[in-house]
């Protein structure tokens, strides 16, 4: 039986087989940088990791002398007793909402990481926040719509996070049943949202989520966007201070490599590509072949970004209109995939 201490950081990750070398990557980058903990646990729920790839983590672990514990969830979407439209992305996203009973009930509060994050700091504060009576803390996402919220019936003054890195309450959570109430709402909205899991959560929990530096959360939306941009995207939502966002930019936490730019596809200029690198080098998957196909894609990128630097609202509200066109391709790009 699994105990749960106060010394010991729980920490959550969810991937599918071919997302292993930058689970790997993340994880890695994680020990690295709190080495100072004195017990770190990891789990990770695998929808198919094979026993090869699994013995290799475990070992990787090994050297750190930290723990890792897999959770076989399969399918997940027969987990769902509704129809549900992924949208294009991979099925793993909706595991994280399966934490509270798939996890031992000896662990009471647990850090999810996305695969596609680097740790480059303590996040020692980050695990010991208090939540109060929240069930979750998360890292504010301002850029998203205002329609978009309306739909997911949030009020103009609660703030929508990013699924990216979630600090679960998971004793609350499993108390209030929220895996429950989650679900529900994700089946009234007949499984179809832009952004599965993500909307979801916020959605059903509005009101119920602290919000945190977007130090613990740091992509593409603190990469483009000067401070007095996003906080005239976000309005009427309450956005962070200034202080707290250069506080992020200065000195990041958890990367987050959101969109298509991703550090391992061939031709990105992604400005935190070298610190993936690094830690992937550190890890059994070191030399993995970069994804290739994207060089087009990432000049084109490169242009549109230059032409709108200068007028960073003009670039939200184009990125705004091609979401759609993008959700759809890569939703095609998958069943390619799939088939």
């Amino acid at each position: 039986m699994m105990k749960q201490t106060s010394s010991m950081m729980d920490v959550l990750y969810a991937a599918n087989d071919a997302y292993v070398p930058h689970l790997a990557a993340s994880v890695c980058s994680f020990c690295e940088n709190n080495q100072q903990e004195q017990a770190i646990r990891f789990h990770i729920l695998s929808l198919g990791i094979n026993q090869d790839n699994r013995n290799r983590l475990t070992q990787m672990l090994q050297r750190y002398r930290r723990q890792v514990c897999f959770y076989e969830l399969g399918n997940v979407l027969e987990r769902i007793r509704f129809s549900v439209d992924t949208r294009g992305f991979d099925e793993s996203v909706l595991a994280r909402l399966f934490v509270g009973s798939v996890l031992p009930k000896e662990v009471q509060r647990v850090l999810y990481l996305d695969c596609d994050t680097i740790v480059t700091d303590s996040l020692h504060e980050l695990f010991q926040t208090d939540l109060g009576d929240c069930l979750l803390g998360a890292v504010g996402e301002p850029t998203v719509t205002k329609s978009r919220r309306a739909l997911l019936g949030m009020d103009s003054k609660t703030v929508y996070v990013n699924s990216g890195v979630l600090l679960f309450n998971l004793a609350l959570w499993r108390e209030k049943n929220a895996e429950k109430t989650v679900l529900d709402f994700y089946c009234s909205k007949g499984g179809n949202l832009t952004a599965p899991d993500q909307d979801a959560i916020n959605g059903a929990l509005a009101g119920k989520i602290k919000e945190l530096s977007p130090r613990y959360n740091y992509g593409t939306i603190e990469i483009y966007y000067p401070y007095r941009t996003l906080k005239k995207i976000s309005y009427p939502v309450p956005f962070v201070s200034q202080e707290c966002y250069n506080a992020a930019k200065s000195r990041p936490a958890i990367i987050h490599y959101l969109g298509e730019e991703r550090p391992w596809r061939e031709g990105t200029t992604h400005p935190f590509t070298e610190e993936y690198e690094k830690y992937l080098a550190m890890t059994p998957w070191r030399g993995t072949p970069k994804e290739k196909g994207w060089k087009s894609y990432f000049v084109c990128f490169r242009i549109f970004n230059a032409v709108t630097r200068p007028v960073p609202y003009l670039r939200y509200k184009m990125i705004d209109m091609l979401i759609p066109a993008f959700m759809r391709y890569r939703a095609k790009h998958r069943e390619k995939v799939v088939k």
